[in-house]
């Protein structure tokens, strides 16, 4: 009796051409579409090319003279350091240009000399901002540098004050704490900040038809079971249920019936894309085919308990086909079926792992 009533129900949808449409013609169709969409996003060629950034320097001190020549020097792949004054670099940011403004206060050496807190400022257009953070992230590792060669200096100078006796024999005099930051600066100059680009790659690269092929693949197995729950929810607002309660099959085999149903629809459809997409598209699922099995048939059944749940929570047809809908666009968005998890705000990939599709 339960295999009589998964057949019966997976008869109906393979009868329903519009059904069938939207289980294997869609999701075809969208595979192809997302992949060439978003191939470049998948590619891993988005790496940084060189651009220019201006330097106003207000102070022409020691220091500003070792953060100018550290840009001139150390980062001349990365960046085309040009020296102007502060109208001519905000003019040439508006024209694009450069990509950002790095304006040296005036004062900036000397207070460093006498530990001050001093400050360099980025100004950047919004449409650059990634650049930006680039620049950003420079200056801050040229700040913390200085930070740290400044505390170096003062714990030194105070230290060997305090054995100035002793150690003046030695040395001949006690060296002056802007000597130390001197020397301890032309130290660390080389490590202010290593910018250092490298692809990793683990094992095989996930190319944009694969991952959509996958994600797709998920997103419509859930629609042909909203479809086989919808149907169920048909039939118990049209009777047929109370009449097949009436014969030999019971609620238990009903139940059954119509869970394993979902799952045939589900399986069927799934196993429909994966060797199309494998045939036509040339996509790789894998070199385990238990492995690929196993997956798609966990896949199904989690699909299949949803839909069932959906299904005793409607109260009509209608409202479970909405209610379905809203899991489905709510599950594929979140996890990842329209837009790569891995380029998604942080809470978003937190809610993602609660859904199927992730």
């Amino acid at each position: 009796m339960v295999f009589h009533i998964a057949l019966k129900d997976l008869k109906i949808i393979f009868k329903d051409k519009k059904a069938l449409a939207i289980m294997l013609l869609m999701p075809s169709a969208i595979i192809f579409i997302l992949g060439a969409a978003f191939s470049s996003a998948f590619s891993g060629e988005a790496a940084v090319s060189s651009f220019s950034v201006a330097v106003v320097d207000n102070d022409d001190g020691v220091f500003s003279d070792y953060f100018i020549s550290f840009l001139k020097d150390d980062l001349s792949e990365l960046l085309d350091t040009r020296l102007l004054d502060e109208s001519e670099a905000m003019k040439a940011m508006e024209d694009g240009d450069v990509a950002s403004v790095i304006v040296i206060p005036e004062g900036f050496s000397d207070g460093i000399m006498g530990y001050r807190p001093v400050k360099m400022e980025v100004r950047s257009p919004l449409e650059s901002r990634f650049k930006a953070g680039i620049v950003e992230g420079i200056v801050n590792g040229y700040a913390q540098a200085v930070s740290m060669g400044s505390s170096v200096a003062v714990a030194a100078d105070r230290t060997l004050s305090g054995y100035g006796s002793q150690l003046a024999a030695l040395l001949g005099e006690i060296p002056d704490s802007s000597l130390i930051m001197g020397e301890v600066m032309k130290n660390i100059k080389e490590e202010l900040v290593v910018f250092q680009e490298e692809d990793v790659e683990k094992g095989k690269r996930v190319t944009a038809l694969p991952y959509y092929a996958a994600s797709m693949l998920v997103m419509f197995l859930l629609f042909g079971a909203n479809f086989g729950v919808r149907l169920m929810v048909e039939e118990r607002e049209s009777k047929t249920l109370g009449r097949v309660l009436s014969t030999r099959a019971g609620k238990v085999s009903l139940l059954a019936g119509k869970f394993l149903g979902l799952l045939l629809i589900s399986f069927a459809q799934s196993a429909i894309l994966i060797a199309f997409t494998r045939f036509v598209y040339g996509v790789d699922w894998g070199d385990s085919l238990p492995g690929l099995l196993l997956v798609t048939l966990c896949s199904v059944f989690a699909g299949s308990a949803l839909m069932m749940m959906v299904g005793t929570l409607a109260k009509s047809s209608r409202a479970a086909d909405s209610l379905g809908m809203l899991f489905i666009q709510v599950f594929t968005l979140l996890g990842g079926g329209m837009i790569p998890v891995f380029i998604m705000p942080d809470f978003m990939k937190a809610m993602a792992r609660g859904t199927l599709n992730w």
